[in-house]
């Protein structure tokens, strides 16, 4: 393994790190009381990303957006912590549209795809394999 040959930006930017960590400690800074007054929290189940986003998601994220918003209106500290989680499947995902499309990725024009898709009106006729009633006249006695 090469050695490094210089570390003067590393060494910088750990000195920045060490003063602005001391500054948190001396500071408090992420050291809360408690408050007294009445809180209001909010938690939101993150989408899965193996399907496409839809008006579900918005509306049932937008309760949850105006139940925070109220309760601010009236006066309580609210809370509401709303993130996304990168999931295997997403990634996956990722990975094999990347490997398609490249990465920029480079779409194909819908014309494009369209041509390469022969269009057929022969649609596949599924026969009725329903045996229902036909289930029900061996079932009855005769």
């Amino acid at each position: 393994m090469a050695e490094r040959k210089g570390t003067a930006k590393l060494d910088f930017l750990r000195k920045i790190e060490l003063e602005i960590q001391e500054k948190w400690e001396r500071e408090k800074v992420f050291e809360h009381d408690a408050p007294t007054t009445i809180g209001y929290f909010v938690t939101f189940p993150y989408p899965y990303m193996n399907g496409r986003l839809h008006l579900g998601h918005t509306f049932s994220l937008s309760k949850c957006e105006f139940a925070v918003g109220y309760q601010m209106l009236k006066g309580k500290n609210s809370l509401f912590p709303f993130g996304l989680l990168m999931s295997q499947a997403c990634a996956d995902k990722l990975k094999r549209e990347m490997e398609l499309y490249g990465n920029p990725p480079q779409f194909p024009d819908e014309d494009e795809e369209e041509k390469e898709k022969p269009k057929t009106n022969d649609e596949i006729v599924i026969k009725d394999k329903a045996k229902g009633k036909k289930v029900f006249k061996k079932m009855e006695p005769h």
